[in-house]
């Protein structure tokens, strides 16, 4: 590994790995070859700590990038114009072998005019004072003392613009002290930290912090009382609908509650503080501005105040700090965690620029530049991830997700845009569906349920650990199932009472305790039972699986009936014969069928499409997209009603 490369390594997952330092996908770092040549530095969107020897850099040559910025032209273009075009010629400054996709952070041009180590970062600390009205005399009388003098930079907008003011800000001070700064301070913004070694770097980084520190305090933190987890649900559906109604956006929600959370909750200027506009670009970007803070959750009045936000222009706020219960984050899982952090920076940033001399916030042009700048957007969708298709956002619970067609459908689902939560006897089984979702590169989620569909407590834990993850609901599908063939005289009694209890109360159960939810949470919703062929025309031998496939179809008729009120479709799909990865096309029951007909086990699965109208073998992902088709919103006036996707073997009638 090239030198600086290691170097570079190094110092951006040590100071990436401290969420005092930095939040989200923030912060840059960069490390020049000792020959001046290139430059090593952070691509935009990766988290300084992810940063690897095969991820999460670019390789730039360093006289490339100084064109850019000394390109007379590029100045004169217009906004959006100029900023593509500067993405444009450092992307094509890169030096690398890289190839997925990743742009080299659009500070890069920053960066080149400073010294060989720069560290660039969002220190609390430091934004409690860059985000101050007094910050610059605060400042500069705390680093009065120092060798070399540290250098203020007032607010511009970022990208091209703060570049070039920079360079003119640091040609100015190495006329004035023939050296280039270690210090910088961008006001509204960060700090960066330039040097000879990564070791001086790190050190000065560490001094800056300690001597901000000096300054600053922070509420006491606070022992909580844990909220009951129906409270906790009760606010986090309230909060889905208000942003699903306000915006057409489905949204997962999550909830965090600290000691540190507490005492600024308990703060009686919390409100006041979180009043005024984003603080930063992260904020802004990543939150939508700053936490709202709400005294209790009522679904619609919270819809009024996010509607009358865009009506003003104003992103929807994504976080809402709920006094007495925490922190609820509507956004997407991945950027959660990001937003909590972010949130709570900022909240020790207010607490302690209110306190130095009033809040520094963002204007309402300097919100609006980041708002349209494409830089930002790439930046939060490397965190996040390319999401799309039909189902985008959604919350799915799939049952018997570990084998056969259950796995398919929860695929396929991912594959859709959904996040989906397996849930399975066989754990193990089910882990393996998630690894298969994740290996995929998608943006939608996996994660595993352990659950007996037949048991109650099982089903009611399994949908509280959905709660606990993702804070909603929006479909189920019934997909685990068993089939014992047997003769009706020789069908043993407990083989019987199995497939009932699977094939029907497990269905019931997973119904019962999800439509509570979609009711509560009143944006709709969708079940989807998995039945046969064999619902619609018994097969020989299948008393059991026979009674409960066409017992399905009912239940789900009956629950279109009672749910349609609340928008909730209930649906069922019929599959045919599909023997891919299936438990219930085992050997022993492929023996049982050969028996049947009278033919060798080798000849039962092309004889079972031999019977179809297509000839054709029939897929997992064939039922999958008949699941998916239900499930969206091309189906939103279906319930009720039965898909048989059978190749043409049964016909409705």
């Amino acid at each position: 590994m090239d030198k600086a490369l290691k170097e570079l390594i190094d110092i951006s997952v040590q100071t990436g790995s401290d969420t005092a330092l930095v939040q989200g996908g923030g912060g840059n770092t960069s490390v020049k070859t000792d020959d001046g040549k290139y430059m090593y530095i952070k691509a935009s969107g990766t988290a300084l700590k992810d940063m690897t020897e095969n991820r999460g850099w670019r390789r730039l040559g360093i006289d490339a990038v100084n064109a850019v910025t000394n390109d007379p032209d590029i100045a004169g273009y217009d906004v959006s114009t100029r900023e593509v075009e500067v993405v444009n010629r450092l992307l094509l400054s890169c030096r690398d072998d890289v190839s997925d996709g990743s742009r080299p952070s659009v500070e890069a041009n920053l960066h080149a005019i400073l010294d060989k180590v720069v560290i660039h970062l969002h220190p609390s600390s430091v934004g409690a004072l860059v985000n101050c009205k007094k910050g610059k005399e605060i400042v500069m009388d705390m680093f009065a003392s120092q060798d070399k003098p540290v250098l203020w930079i007032p607010y511009v907008d970022p990208g091209f613009t703060l570049a070039n003011k920079v360079k003119r800000e640091v040609e100015k001070y190495q006329s004035q002290h023939g050296a280039l700064p270690e210090i910088l301070f961008l006001e509204r913004h960060g700090l960066f930290v330039s040097s000879s070694t990564p070791t001086k770097a790190v050190k000065i980084v560490k001094d800056v912090i300690k001597t901000c520190l000096s300054k600053l305090t922070a509420p006491k933190p606070r022992k909580f009382k844990d909220s009951q987890p129906q409270e906790i649900n009760s606010i986090k559906l309230a909060v889905r609908k208000a942003v699903f109604n306000a915006t057409g956006r489905y949204s997962t929600v999550a909830h965090f509650m600290t000691d540190d959370l507490a005492g600024y909750m308990a703060l009686q200027n919390i409100s006041r503080l979180l009043g005024p506009a984003a603080l930063t670009p992260d904020e802004q970007v990543y939150c939508n501005g700053p936490a709202m803070c709400l005294e209790k959750v009522d679904a619609d009045k919270l819809e009024k105040k996010l509607t009358k936000q865009m009506s003003k222009g104003e992103k929807p706020s994504s976080a809402f700090l709920v006094r007495g219960h925490g922190l609820f984050v509507a956004a997407v899982p991945k950027l959660a965690g990001s937003i909590f952090d972010v949130v709570m920076s900022s909240l020790y940033i207010r607490y302690n620029a209110d306190k130095l001399g009033g809040i520094y916030v963002l204007t309402k042009k300097q919100r609006d530049f980041i708002n349209n700048w494409e830089v930002e957007a790439f930046r939060k969708r490397a965190v996040t991830g390319e999401a799309g298709g039909s189902l985008k956002d959604r919350i799915a619970v799939v049952t018997g997700g570990g084998s056969g067609l259950g796995r398919s459908i929860a695929i396929g689902m991912a594959r859709a845009g959904a996040n989906v939560a397996i849930a399975d006897i066989d754990t193990d089984a089910a882990q393996e569906t998630a690894n298969m979702i994740a290996a995929e590169g998608l943006s939608s989620l996996a994660m595993v349920l352990s659950c007996n569909v037949a048991g109650e407590e099982s089903v009611m834990a399994g949908y509280q650990a959905v709660m606990d993850a993702w804070g909603g609901l929006d479909m189920v599908v019934n997909a685990a199932g068993v089939a014992p063939a047997f003769p009706l005289v020789d069908m043993p009694v407990d083989k019987w009472r199995f497939a009932l209890e699977v094939n029907l109360t497990g269905y019931f159960l997973m119904a019962k305790y999800a439509a509570r939810i979609m009711i509560e949470q009143a944006i709709g919703g969708s079940i989807v039972n998995l039945s046969s062929k064999s619902g619609i025309e018994a097969s020989k031998n299948n008393s059991a699986y026979n009674a409960t496939k066409a017992g399905e179809l009912h239940l789900a008729r009956g629950w279109a009936l009672e749910l349609g009120q609340y928008g909730i479709r209930v649906n069922c799909v019929c599959p045919g014969n599909v023997f891919e990865g299936s438990k219930i096309w085992n050997p022993e029951y492929i023996k049982q069928c050969a028996k049947k007909y009278g033919i060798k086990p080798e000849e039962v699965i092309p004889y079972y499409i031999s019977k179809s109208v297509l000839n054709k073998e029939i897929k997992g992902q064939d039922i999958a997209d008949s699941v998916v088709f239900l499930c969206s919103d091309n189906a939103r006036m279906i319930t009720g009603q039965t898909i048989v996707t059978d190749a043409g073997q049964v016909f409705v009638r």
